[in-house]
């Protein structure tokens, strides 16, 4: 009896031992010249933490638990920064290991018969379509079109985007295509898909993760030769992540395209072609919508300039709402030039606007983009900062571990 007390004793001295040694990360998380709040931070994780299962992270200025996630790869943990933080002040954070998550699952990846949705709680507020969305009747079957992201809707549930506008069927809400392309000296064109020479459609899910910071789905896309004897000329990955973010709907879009022929596919130079958005249906039935960008409310002068942010809004269902979309700097040819219609409401951003380039077989193209939808008029300064947390995201500095 005395020796297994003994041994019990041991056995809980180690235990007690061993969760002391585990050690405890502190870093700073730095505001730079730009105030910080309702933005995503992404912290690139120490080789000893990369891949473990539970995190703790604590604000050490209030010692809150704050809610976080591993990257996909394991590597970063992201959170958000939901507690205003000033230009120039640092905030300084903990970061432990936990036998057990107690992080709710706040976001969810949704995977049903044709569609995958990213939702905050039970409530979609993206959907991506991996089967032909239903098309209006007595359309011809070369405007069937999946591998686009349709409805995105506003903190109020108002819905934002439009596909198989009735002025232009070949628009569908967020999506990406080339419009005036060479293969193998013949022409052909991904966006005007009556031209029945190219198209895109959605492959296959790669994988799915929810989570209590954001959920994500990675798919694969193809852009499709239909002349001749069709075939793939472009795989395409999206990875699609939506952050738990309440009150502007934020997510993001990073592309890889790849070339799978033996020769290159040609970009020439055109006025539109790339990453596109359509707003709503409403906004077809008025002229009261509007296209604005941080240089300027005036779409015409704003065609084809390089602007950090984009945005259209209008009245849906009476109330109006919108959305915005931002093109990384680190994008080919950044900043990019964006295409704004002078009378529909979409506009696409179009590297192809400053002349050709061609995607070469095995290089890939990879392209990041971040989309924000609102309700009311659009808050200029708001997203000023949303594009600083973005394109410039607060730093980190690691600073002890215990």
């Amino acid at each position: 009896m005395i020796r297994v007390f003994a041994i019990a004793c041991s056995l809980f001295l180690c235990a007690v031992i061993t969760q002391a040694a585990e050690p405890v990360h502190q870093f700073e998380l730095q505001a730079g010249d730009s105030t910080r709040e309702d933005c995503p931070v992404w912290i690139a994780l120490p080789e000893m933490l990369r891949g473990s299962k539970h995190l703790q992270l604590t604000n050490k200025s209030n010692n809150q638990s704050v809610p976080s996630q591993l990257s996909e790869d394991g590597r970063q943990l992201v959170f958000i920064l939901d507690q205003k933080l000033p230009p120039g002040e640092p905030r300084h954070y903990e970061l432990s290991t936990k036998t057990t998550s107690t992080d709710k699952e706040g976001t969810k990846c949704l995977i049903e018969d044709g569609t995958i949705s990213l939702a905050i709680g039970e409530r979609a507020i993206l959907t991506y379509h991996t089967e032909i969305a239903e098309p209006p009747p007595g359309i011809s079957p070369l405007l069937n079109r999946s591998g686009h992201i349709h409805p995105f809707l506003t903190p109020a549930g108002k819905t934002v985007t439009d596909e198989y506008p009735s002025d232009h069927l070949h628009q569908h809400a967020i999506f990406a295509a080339w419009t005036k392309t060479f293969f193998e000296g013949e022409r052909v064109d991904f966006w005007n898909q009556l031209a029945g020479t190219g198209t895109v459609g959605h492959r296959e899910l790669l994988e799915s993760t929810s989570g209590p910071v954001f959920a994500s789905f990675k798919v694969r896309l193809v852009h499709r030769v239909l002349k001749a004897a069709p075939r793939d000329v472009l795989d395409e990955t999206w990875r699609v992540r939506l952050y738990k973010i309440q009150h502007l709907h934020t997510f993001d879009i990073e592309s890889i395209q790849t070339c799978v022929a033996k020769t290159p596919l040609t970009i020439a130079e055109y006025h539109y072609g790339g990453f596109a958005y359509r707003g709503s249906a409403e906004w077809i039935k008025n002229n009261q919508h509007h296209i604005i960008t941080n240089e300027t409310e005036d779409r015409k002068i704003g065609n084809h300039t390089k602007p950090n942010w984009t945005a259209v809004y209008g009245p849906v269902g009476g109330d109006l709402c919108g959305a915005a979309m931002f093109s990384h700097p680190s994008n080919f040819r950044s900043p990019q030039p964006v295409r704004l219609h002078p009378s529909m409401p979409y506009f696409v951003y179009s590297p192809a606007v400053l002349g050709e380039f061609d995607l070469s077989p095995g290089k890939p193209y990879v392209t990041n983009n971040r989309y924000i939808s609102f309700d009311g008029k659009p808050d200029k300064k708001q997203l000023d900062l949303a594009w600083e947390a973005y394109s410039s995201p607060p730093k980190v500095k690691w600073t002890a571990s215990q």
